[in-house]
């Protein structure tokens, strides 16, 4: 063979190899693999049920489709389930959390959890509102959200006197003045919600299933209970917003700003507003153990934000869930979960101080 027919044949061999792809560059990263989908509360719950629907619509945004497999990992809190994320899973792609609450046992410093959130890979959140109502018999009577600050002494009922849910309406009691008797322990927001029905406590709060499933049909409807407000939610850069879930409720700082003619400020005032964020705009976080491949965290990433548009899966969760599902997703996410951590340590001192004083 002549040097020049060697040459056309390396030539040749060169550029096939150049426009024909590699099987291994063709392989998507999740093909033929499974992922472990962490729950961190009970199966059954608001957390389970959100998660496992989530789970099923997701997969098929992931390129190569892998099988993704939930497991419940409850225990202290949801803090369980962060820990083994930040500890004991592996970075090797194949495990991500989907966690209720996690920035706020960071912003507060939760003594069991072992690590850093902010070293774990944010993938998406999605926002949740809560909405407080009380009895419409509590003197002299509650026709309307602003009658809230004519109500006489009443019980209002929570879960936990660490519970981010019991932490917010107490800031909130305190920051528009209300007289209340404050009864915690109840076991689930089911049973506040049968205590409100009994008369035995006259307040409480839920999520928007529980509202819309539960409380709206057999309570507000019937005249039992009037919704005084929701939680403020905020956007991406901290700004207060109206939430699109409840068009015919006002915030908890309008509500004040009704009564009062001016915004609510002050210590309480910061601090809420920093629980509000951890706890409602970032209520459902996913994330992934630290050291995860930035490919891996760059597809799940990208399969939220298509999911965010996937009419079947809002369907589902509009019939399951009650209400449509809003993600953040990378930048946005990223900014909101900063402002958890920009809270004030003064702010955090408060709070901690302030569930302390109620324990006592």
């Amino acid at each position: 063979m002549n040097f020049a027919l060697r040459e056309f044949i390396f030539v040749f061999c060169s550029l096939i190899s150049l426009i024909t792809p590699s099987p291994a560059a063709e392989r998507p990263f999740y093909q033929g693999k499974n992922v472990n989908f962490i729950i961190n509360f009970a199966a059954g719950g608001p957390t389970d049920i959100e998660g496992r629907i989530v789970a099923r619509h997701l997969a098929k945004h992931i390129p190569g489709q892998p099988t993704l497999i939930p497991q419940n990992m409850a225990g202290a809190g949801g803090v369980t389930g962060m820990n083994f994320l930040g500890e004991v899973a592996k970075p090797d792609g194949q495990t991500m959390g989907y966690f209720t609450g996690p920035y706020n046992h960071q912003m507060m410093r939760t003594p069991s959890l072992r690590i850093d959130l902010m070293k774990l890979p944010f993938i998406a959140s999605i926002q949740g509102v809560t909405v407080c109502y009380i009895r419409s018999d509590v003197p002299p009577g509650i026709k309307k959200p602003s009658d809230i600050a004519k109500a006489e002494r009443f019980r209002a009922g929570g879960l936990s006197y660490d519970s981010n849910k019991d932490l917010r309406f107490r800031l909130a009691f305190d920051i528009l003045g209300l007289k209340y008797d404050y009864v915690t322990g109840y076991n689930s927001s089911n049973d506040a919600r049968l205590a409100v029905q009994r008369n035995e406590i006259q307040y409480h709060d839920e999520n928007i299933p529980g509202y819309r499933g539960v409380v709206e049909p057999q309570l507000v409807k019937t005249g039992i209970v009037t919704p005084i407000y929701y939680h403020d939610v905020f956007s991406p850069e901290g700004v207060l917003k109206s939430s699109p879930d409840f068009p015919e409720l006002a915030s908890f700082t309008q509500v004040y700003t009704q009564i009062f003619g001016k915004p609510p400020s002050g210590i309480k005032y910061d601090a809420l507003k920093a629980a509000n964020i951890a706890s409602g705009n970032m209520g459902r976080v996913a994330m992934m153990p630290p050291g995860t491949p930035p490919q891996a965290v760059a597809t799940l990433r990208q399969a939220f934000a298509a999911l965010s548009k996937d009419e079947e899966f809002i369907a589902d969760a509009m019939k399951v869930m009650k209400f449509h599902p809003r993600f953040e997703v990378g930048e946005d996410g990223e900014r909101l979960r900063q402002k958890v951590l920009q809270a004030s340590p003064e702010a955090i001192d408060f709070m901690r101080q302030f569930i302390e004083q109620a324990r006592k």
